[in-house]
């Protein structure tokens, strides 16, 4: 690695396989990075929230989500039966320490929230913005899941 200047992401984990590497030039521009960066944290999204769906029924909470759609998206979280959903989400709750459940719960008001605002048509991340050179990413990231 000597003399090598650039970002390398691997995972090897279960099924899932990712290899990204970058390496980074004089010709290299700011926003060839950026993109980059961008598919990475779209790889890395789609794989957390895998592995949080062992912790978490998403689809519970997209349903609740779902069933009041007429209320602001930034307010999802106070709607009382989405509160009660996450609450309820958390699988194994009542084996789990109390610091964890509070970790889930935090990790399901994030996706909560999310989704909402996805749903609203608001663009939450990066990835969702139209550039060339991530359309590849995306068609092969659709094919995957």
């Amino acid at each position: 690695m000597e003399g090598f200047e650039g970002i390398q992401f691997i995972a090897k984990l279960g099924d899932w396989v990712s290899v990204k590497k970058l390496k980074v030039e004089k010709a290299t521009e700011p926003r060839e990075v950026a993109e980059f960066l961008i598919s990475l944290a779209m790889s890395a999204n789609r794989k957390i929230e895998d592995f949080l769906a062992e912790e978490i029924d998403f689809e519970t909470i997209k349903k609740a989500i779902d069933d009041i759609s007429s209320e602001e998206p930034l307010k999802v979280l106070e709607n009382a039966t989405v509160r009660r959903v996450i609450r309820q989400a958390i699988k194994n709750r009542k084996t789990l320490d109390k610091k964890v459940v509070k970790e889930f719960e935090e990790l399901a008001k994030v996706f909560a929230l999310r989704y909402a605002l996805k749903k609203a048509g608001y663009k939450i991340d990066y990835s969702e913005v139209e550039t060339p050179s991530l359309k590849l990413v995306k068609k092969l990231g659709k094919k995957v899941k």
